[in-house]
């Protein structure tokens, strides 16, 4: 049965329609990608680092493979940094795209990377100093003060840590750093 319903065509939009096509077509083609070469006379990424920049990826490296046997970047990166030259061009500013290269960030989170040496004496945590005989803190202080930056660089690199590790850590238990790092010794011999 019919539905007594005429179909209209209008020929206004019929051109409309082919106009608009014309159009796309037209502009299509003039945007239609040409080969071109760009060459900036930019020298490989690693010999543009500077030694400093280097310095602090593969201190903070060597840091978390020690005190949590995590692995943040790749072994061969980190080799490539520790054998890095005094650049001819360096870059400026930072050549990271991690949080902890910027210094509003670092200031926010109170973070002292392990790359400045004896950092333990520039962070306080409020608790009392444990010092040995010759009045010097010990290694169980020392990891202890530096949790507070630990924490901000490995809750920034989440990524690279095994779910059921951080599921077994109390960032909020002073003391948390050995606990990770036994949890993430059990996962590697289990894994």
């Amino acid at each position: 049965m019919k539905s007594g319903h005429l179909v209209h065509f209008n020929i206004v939009f019929a051109m409309l329609a082919i106009v608009a096509l014309l159009v796309v077509y037209v502009f299509k083609s003039l945007m239609s990608a040409k080969q071109f070469e760009v060459d900036e006379d930019l020298p490989n990424f690693f010999e543009t680092i500077s030694l400093g920049q280097a310095d602090m990826i593969v201190n903070e490296e060597a840091h978390c493979k020690k005190a949590y046997g995590v692995l943040v970047n790749d072994p061969d990166t980190v080799e490539t940094l520790d054998n890095t030259e005094v650049p001819e061009k360096a870059i400026q500013g930072t050549p990271w795209y991690t949080v902890l290269s910027n210094l509003a960030y670092i200031e926010a989170f109170g973070y002292i990377g392990a790359y400045v040496e004896e950092r333990e004496k520039l962070i306080e945590d409020g608790y009392a100093d444990i010092t040995n005989e010759a009045g010097e803190m010990t290694e169980e202080n020392i990891a202890r003060r530096c949790e507070q930056s630990d924490m901000a660089f490995l809750l920034m690199n989440l990524a690279v840590i095994p779910d059921e590790v951080i599921k077994q850590c109390d960032f909020s238990e002073h003391g948390w750093s050995a606990k990770f790092k036994e949890e993430m010794e059990t996962y590697k011999q289990n894994w």
